[in-house]
Formats: structure tokens, sequence, C-alpha cells
């Protein structure tokens, strides 16, 4: 029975090369001199040249955030919701697979909040506390004063926040899926600023941990399967309506190995 799984996995993960690779190809037949396209596409999409050859020649099986960086590109469209609906469906399949957030018609999911994000700390923190459960102004103006407040309003105007009828602030029609760059950048950033290694002295308060051991490619692959199926499982308890309360709380996953590239 599981090597049937496998299997199964197995050609969907080449469906899914075939179409990205596909669907590059054809975008690649505007351009006059494909290598070119190739390094004029990449900038678009904002990932590496060499990745996106890899794509076209089916080397690589994409992430879900690259999937979303070419299809916006492809499709002309910022907006994320509306791409899950017109992208083939090995690609949409994908996507609902591995994105932790599931996206709403009603929401615009647009790039220009994820560079608010990635560049600004107080937007950032004011968006991911709002993202946990409601906000008032007063806890944001005593976080983090004037400038708070000022952030605040720029949100709203931005419409990645909205006022509820209590007077509080919740996600508005404008929010945003994260590419790896920025999930790394926030991640770096809350950790910093609320991780608190003090609590770890006594059990059932939060969790620190670091472990590094030289290992054979069968073993790192998986760490990586480990932690996916741990980040799933995370994201399954928190969208379980009972699970829903006041305690603002993140988790930050990375494995990785230590080489530059």
């Amino acid at each position: 029975m599981e090597k049937g799984t496998n299997a199964n996995t197995s050609l969907k993960n080449w469906g899914l090369r075939v179409q990205v690779a596909m669907d590059l190809k054809r975008k690649l037949e505007e351009y006059r001199d494909p290598k070119v396209g190739v390094r004029l596409l990449a900038q678009k999409m904002e990932i590496s040249e060499r990745t996106l050859q890899r794509l076209i020649n089916q080397e690589n099986r994409p992430t879900y955030q690259t999937l979303f960086k070419i299809y916006r590109v492809l499709f002309n469209t910022t907006n994320d919701a509306l791409l899950l609906e017109i992208v083939p469906e090995v690609i949409q399949e994908e996507i609902k697979k591995h994105n932790p957030n599931k996206l709403n018609k009603s929401v615009q999911y647009l790039t220009d909040i994820e560079s608010e994000i990635l560049y600004d700390r107080c937007f950032c923190e004011i968006y991911f506390m709002a993202a946990c459960s409601p906000l008032s102004k007063e806890l944001v103006q005593y976080r983090y004063g004037l400038h708070g407040v000022e952030t605040l309003e720029k949100m709203i105007e931005l419409q990645a926040l909205k006022q509820t009828k209590e007077g509080l602030y919740i996600l508005g029609a404008n929010q945003t899926t994260l590419s790896a760059n920025t999930l790394k950048r926030v991640g770096l950033s809350l950790t910093e600023k609320f991780s608190k290694p003090t609590n770890t002295e006594v059990g059932g308060e939060n969790l620190i941990a670091f472990f590094a051991e030289g290992l054979s490619e069968e073993a790192y692959d998986e760490w990586l399967q480990v932690d996916e199926r741990a980040f799933r499982e995370k994201v399954k308890i928190a969208q379980k309506s009972k699970a829903k309360g006041d305690i603002r709380a993140f988790t930050y996953m990375v494995t990785d190995t230590m080489s530059d590239k």
C-alpha cells in the first residue's frame, strides 16, 4: 500500500515538473533570444536564472512560493486568490497542499503588502499580531508609540487591516502570501523580538532547540520530511475551531545545510 502511495506521489511530482516546464517554454517563445528571455523572466519572477533554467529542464520540483512567483508573471496578476482559480490543476493542488494559509476569494493577496512586511518592522509585527487575534489601538500605542499609531493608520489605508464593530483591528481585504526571503526575515525578526530564553527554565512555556550533525543525503531528506510533517500538523491544530484563543503564538522552522550556496 505504501509503495502505491509513493508511486502516486512520484507521478504527481513529475506531472508538476512537466506542467511548469511547458508553461515556461511557452512564455519563452515570446522572446527572440531564449537566453535573454530566461534572464528577463528570472528578473520579473524574482528567482535566479539558474533555478529557472533547472525548472525548464525539469530538474527540480518548485516550492509553492516559487509557483506563486512564476504564475503571477505568467498570468499577469498580483491577486493570489484569483491566480489559484486560473492556474492548471496540478499547480493548484501543489499550492493548496503546501501553502499554510487558506486563500479567501474575498481577499486580495498583494505583493505590495509583502513589501511593507519585509521593510517595515513595526508594520510586520502589527500585521501578525492582528492575524493571531483582534488588536486594540491602545495596545499598539502602548507598544509602539506614535509611530505605531501612524503605521496602524497606514495599514487601514492600505486595507491591510480593518476595524470591527467592537473597535478592534483584524486583517483586512488586502493580505499577502510570503516568499521564502520574507519568511526568513519575519522569522528572524519575531524570534529576536519575542523569543524568551528564560521561559525554557520550566516546561510547557516555549521551545528553543538547536542541533547540528553531518548527514547523508538520505538522512537530510528525512529531516526535511519530518519538519514538513510537523509544520502541517501545527497548521491543522491551529485551524480547528476549538483551537482559537487569545494566546498570540508563532512558530519558525528552518532546516538547512552549512554551506554558502
